[in-house]
């Protein structure tokens, strides 16, 4: 640690900029690169897959995660992720985006654990239909967020992400992070080459229940 002469002066502010690592100072504008970059990408998701509707609820929402190459809870969310994404990759097909979703997801509570395991060291692993998590709230959302990504049987319906009384903030949040990573991966937003051409576009309003209508090429298309 650099000796610091002027302290209880008031150069000591100026003192402590002059003596910043000049890595750091780069590390952190990279970070603020990538986070700026991965939020822009977030909006056009949001705008192009009809999630329009709740883009305010999702943004508003993001200061109450921590940054690191991508949103997540806190440390131990992010921490639980790489270790069972790195478990996960070495048996698993890499391109199986809906799968490294699953994992974010799983990853958010210890009391997943069990399920994470298996599911991340195992590729023929089948998810339990139900898990028993007492009468937490935010635990029974993000596992039938789950069971939806992975075509389950779910108590989630996508109507629901549009309803204030059903799902809060934070694991609306988490939910379309999730379906983000659905469709870029956990980085690929770094690089928006990546993006499919001519995306199945669903219109928020459309979203709701018992609507029949859906969007695609400019198209609008009733289905019977």
């Amino acid at each position: 640690m650099a000796t610091k002469f002027m302290s209880g002066t008031e150069l000591f502010m100026f003192e402590c900029l002059m003596q910043q690592t000049p890595n750091m100072s780069r590390a952190n504008q990279e970070e603020k690169r990538f986070k700026a970059q991965y939020i822009g990408v977030l909006k056009d998701y949001m705008r192009e897959y009809g999630y329009g509707d709740i883009r305010k609820r999702v943004l508003n929402s993001l200061d109450k995660f921590i940054f690191d190459e991508f949103i997540f809870c806190n440390e131990e969310h992010r921490d639980t992720f790489w270790r069972m994404h790195t478990r996960w990759a070495k048996n698993a097909d890499k391109k199986n985006l809906d799968a490294m979703a699953i994992i974010y997801l799983l990853s958010t509570h210890r009391e997943f654990g069990t399920i994470l395991t298996n599911y991340a060291s195992n590729p023929l692993y089948v998810l339990p239909k139900t898990y028993n998590g007492g009468n937490d709230e935010e635990k029974y959302n993000i596992y039938h967020a789950v069971k939806m990504i992975a075509g389950m049987e779910s108590g989630l319906e996508e109507a629901d992400l549009f309803e204030d009384e059903i799902i809060d903030d934070k694991v609306l949040c988490l939910i379309i992070n999730a379906k983000f990573i659905c469709r870029y991966g956990i980085n690929g937003y770094q690089n928006k080459k990546n993006r499919r051409k001519e995306p199945y576009i669903n219109n928020s309003s459309k979203h709701r229940r018992n609507q029949k209508l859906f969007s695609y090429k400019g198209q609008t298309l009733r289905i019977k």
